[in-house]
């Protein structure tokens, strides 16, 4: 069984490797991802996201098995939004700078907020899944767990900046990484704030059986 994660994100691919017994492939879409915007929901935003990636993944899979063949049997896209703290309706990509990741360290300091993970499966001759392109067809998950900042001094800040431990995270921390130190989770799963929905992972293991 050849199963491929559509992604750049090593915590993702560490992720998968370590809850599928089966051999994990990883390879980033080769289409840019959808912008955030204000005013409008990030659950919504996450998994229309996550939808445009399955889209992605489905086109360019079906292009590369007209030319070279030996494509994957699954593939899995994921997203990962985090919520403001204050306003559902304002999204917290990934920092793109420090001063960006700065700015969201402050906004989640002593706040607790919600993480979103919105993951999509695909798979061929599933009628059980909606179809997308060619063969391929699809099914989606999203689900949010809650985290909760300490009260973060300037020298906590300024660790977690320079430990670069920012940088391709949503929100501009690493749950598992430095940011363990100062951050709780509150409710839902880890796996959650990691990049990806717990139920999507929890059906491909019965797939995978």
């Amino acid at each position: 069984m050849r199963v491929l994660l559509a992604s750049a994100s090593r915590r993702r691919f560490s992720c998968l490797e370590k809850i599928l017994d089966f051999e994990v492939h990883m390879q980033a879409l080769s289409s840019t991802e959808k912008s955030l915007i204000n005013g409008k929901s990030v659950e919504l935003q996450v998994t229309e996201i996550c939808l445009k990636k399955a889209e992605n993944a489905a086109l360019e899979w079906s292009i590369i098995e007209k030319e070279e063949g030996n494509i994957p049997e699954i593939i899995i896209v994921s997203d990962t939004i985090v919520e403001d703290p204050d306003n559902s309706m304002i999204p917290m990509g990934k920092p793109k700078n420090e001063l960006q990741a700065t700015n969201m360290l402050l906004r989640l300091s002593g706040k607790r907020h919600r993480v979103w993970s919105s993951t999509a499966i695909l798979m061929k001759k599933n009628e059980e899944y909606i179809p997308i392109h060619g063969e391929w067809r699809y099914k989606i998950w999203t689900n949010y767990s809650i985290v909760e900042f300490v009260q973060l001094t300037d020298e906590n800040i300024i660790s977690l900046i320079e430990s670069n431990s920012w940088n391709g995270k949503a929100g501009g921390y690493d749950l598992a990484g430095d940011a363990s130190e100062y951050t709780k989770l509150i409710h839902g799963e880890e796996l959650t704030v990691l990049g990806f929905s717990n139920e999507a992972l929890n059906e491909l293991k019965t797939k995978l059986l």
